[in-house]
């Protein structure tokens, strides 16, 4: 993992759960009677939407710290989904 991807990776990782928590503060408010879509992060690195999508870890992503994986768990329980920017 090079380090344009590493850096990627954690900005994802950072929107994420900024984006999952802004879901739960409207759903919270009532705003919006619920939402149940999941947060689309868009990425145009292939290598990090790959990276996430892979839920057993690799050599490659060892030296990233654990709490920056929660982008993983976040899209195997569908609070977030990543896609590509085209």
């Amino acid at each position: 993992m090079d380090s344009t991807m590493e850096a990627e990776y954690i900005a994802a990782s950072e929107a994420a759960k900024e984006a999952v928590w802004m879901k739960n503060y409207i759903q919270e408010l009532g705003v919006v009677p619920s939402i149940a879509e999941p947060v689309v992060i868009f990425c145009y690195n292939i290598g990090v939407i790959a990276q996430v999508k892979e839920l057993r870890s690799h050599h490659h992503s060892k030296h990233i710290l654990r709490g920056y994986h929660l982008l993983r768990e976040m899209v195997s329980i569908s609070d977030v989904r990543m896609d590509r920017v085209s």
